[in-house]
């Protein structure tokens, strides 16, 4: 654990120089497996460059003893219209225990509109393929020497209520996040409160998220985790 928290430090460090827009997001999460983890994840968002938006965000997990997993990613998207807009993301994740590196390419256009001044609502859809490695882990992207590769509709969707402008509320469906990509028989519920104090660029978010495995009725992860960012 002392690794992983001086491990977590220097990427902190170094993904805070380079960031104009800043999202650090610790969590805990509860597997069925019994085998918990704590996971620590930072994205930059550079200002665009010729209408591009671009992400990049690396994470972290271990259990109690180890860690577990590495990750890293980076996307891009441009914004066609006020309410739609492209995105493209590379990820990969290595899973140190058990030498497995899977990359994800992901690859979606999503949809976001008022219901009324205080409603928002979004939707997002694609598609992704996934290419695994096994036996060691793999740093650079696995798309060469994999042993295998699978692919899949990948969904995002939900509303957002807007209390005040100060406090907000999330309930969404989702089968990705900010690096992460699941099977479409394997979403999560989230709901999400979030607050931005008086006069500040900054918004606190408190979430819990619950996944499942369709099909098989059962919870596959409880997640609880606290998010930071600091806005352009």
């Amino acid at each position: 654990m002392r690794r992983a928290f001086f491990l977590w430090a220097y990427l902190l460090c170094g993904t805070s120089l380079l960031a104009s827009s800043l999202n650090l997001d610790g969590r805990v999460e509860i597997q069925n497996t019994g085998r918990d983890l704590a996971n620590y994840t930072a994205l930059v968002e550079p200002s665009p460059w010729l209408g591009l938006k671009y992400k990049a965000g690396v994470r972290l997990a271990h259990s109690m003893k180890d860690l577990e997993t590495l990750g890293y990613g980076i996307e891009t998207s441009y914004p066609l219209l006020n309410f739609f807009e492209p995105t493209l993301r590379l990820s990969t994740e290595n899973w140190l225990n058990s030498t497995t590196a899977i990359t994800h390419l992901l690859f979606l256009g999503s949809l976001k509109f008022r219901l009324f001044d205080f409603m928002r609502v979004f939707m997002e859809g694609g598609w992704y393929q996934r290419f695994v490695r096994l036996n060691r882990p793999y740093f650079l992207p696995a798309f060469f020497g994999g042993n295998y590769t699978e692919h899949d509709f990948a969904l995002n969707f939900g509303t957002e209520i807007l209390w005040s402008e100060q406090l907000t509320t999330l309930f969404k469906v989702a089968t990705f996040e900010e690096l992460s990509v699941y099977n479409l028989n394997n979403p999560y519920l989230q709901g999400q409160f979030s607050y931005t104090p008086d006069s500040s660029k900054t918004l606190w978010s408190v979430y819990a998220r619950y996944r499942l495995l369709l099909g098989f009725g059962r919870m596959d992860s409880f997640t609880v985790g606290l998010n930071y960012t600091i806005l352009n």
